[in-house]
């Protein structure tokens, strides 16, 4: 059982905790997605779904066909998509998830009008979950860009979560939160959490733009205050906001180990261009940048003296602190920051160290392109 003096240290508001939990890492592609059809396959009453890509490709169509499945069984089931992020996907992949029982509800659809600030509001989540008891959350969407190779997929690098036990009552809060002001009804929150023996501790963030502007970032500053060993972080879109800057710094030179994994290879390179405009200013005062060599890096985790760990949707960017819809799980818990932390340390093997010189190194041309690409980081 996780000590209340300890998690005081690490926790902004130890009162929004859910105690009664089984976590399992899922830092794998098909780890993840067996996990996630079985979380599917295990809904008796209610099946939820918010995701901000659902793919009408060869996984998503292996889902698409459970989820009929499911539903022609009696489960109730919900699913909320993006419109951007599921931009390619025919229309009629979710027609016939409507025809065969499934509920549908897309988020910010782009045929409305709407001014530009809301076109960039996407709901960026990522959760599975059933019958208030099981989930998958963190940065998988379900495309084959995400699936493991022997599952026909590309296998992007990125991370998730399993979660049993009464956090997932905490999603299915925050989904029917969405679903009612999608279809403007009257939100029915899930029942009491169900009692278990499971005992790690988990709380569950919501990113909603700047409604709940400071939910999940004001966690990270917390922690990041906290620390007192360590500091991994890995991101997948690192262009993080003056105040997560200056912590990161703070915390460097106080002697912390801060490390963080970019990407190399990177679905949205602009981005990773203007993170580069941050590099020089976080070596220089101590803080380790590396960037991952492997295949597109999509991962948003961090653990803090391997006890805080934090996994979910939201970069550390503007666009997730200022618009997009995001959810993270945080886990206070020795066992799984001990292997959030030796899973880390096992991809710095894989990647390349930034140091100043590299930074020096850099064309003109480039770092020119970077500081400016940084002038309009709200956007990227």
């Amino acid at each position: 059982m996780t000590e209340d003096y300890r998690l005081k240290k690490y926790c902004l508001d130890t009162n929004s905790v859910y105690r009664q939990n089984r976590v399992e890492l899922l830092l794998e592609s098909k780890k993840f997605f067996e996990k996630l059809f079985d979380v599917v396959d295990s809904a008796k009453e209610s099946l939820i779904i918010e995701i901000y890509e659902f793919a009408d490709d060869a996984i998503g169509k292996k889902l698409a066909e459970l989820l009929k499945k499911k539903a022609s069984m009696g489960v109730r089931i919900r699913v909320i998509y993006d419109s951007i992020g599921s931009w390619f996907s025919d229309k009629e992949f979710f027609t016939d998830l409507i025809k065969n029982g499934v509920e549908i509800a897309e988020y910010n659809p782009s045929s409305k009008f709407y001014n530009f600030k809301k076109f960039f509001r996407r709901d960026h989540r990522k959760i599975v979950a059933a019958d208030c008891f099981s989930a998958c959350l963190g940065g998988f969407n379900i495309s084959l860009d995400y699936a493991a190779l022997s599952m026909g997929g590309r296998e992007w690098k990125d991370s998730g979560l399993y979660i049993e036990g009464s956090a997932v009552s905490g999603l299915f809060e925050v989904f029917e939160e969405n679903w009612s002001k999608i279809k403007n009804i009257t939100a029915q929150l899930p029942g009491n959490p169900k009692n278990s023996d499971f005992n790690s501790v988990v709380s569950i963030l919501k990113g909603s733009g700047l409604k709940n502007y400071f939910s999940i970032r004001r966690n990270y500053k917390y922690a990041i205050d906290a620390a007192v060993e360590e500091i991994f972080i890995t991101n997948a879109y690192f262009l993080p906001d003056r105040i997560i800057y200056r912590r990161l710094i703070q915390a460097a030179r106080r002697g912390v180990d801060v490390r963080i994994i970019t990407p190399g290879k990177t679905d949205h390179p602009y981005v990773r261009i203007a993170s580069w405009a941050l590099f020089p200013g976080l070596v220089k005062n101590g803080v380790q940048i590396y960037e991952w060599k492997g295949k597109i890096l999509h991962a948003k985790t961090a653990v803090i003296d391997g006890f805080w760990v934090s996994i979910g949707s939201h970069n550390l960017d503007h666009r997730s602190l200022h618009y997009n819809l995001e959810l993270n799980a945080n886990v206070y818990d020795e066992k799984i920051g001990k292997e959030m932390r030796e899973a880390f340390l096992r991809d710095l093997k894989s990647c390349e160290p930034i140091t100043i010189e590299k930074c020096k190194q850099r064309a003109f041309g480039l770092k020119a392109l970077s500081y400016f690409l940084y002038l309009f980081r709200s956007w990227l």
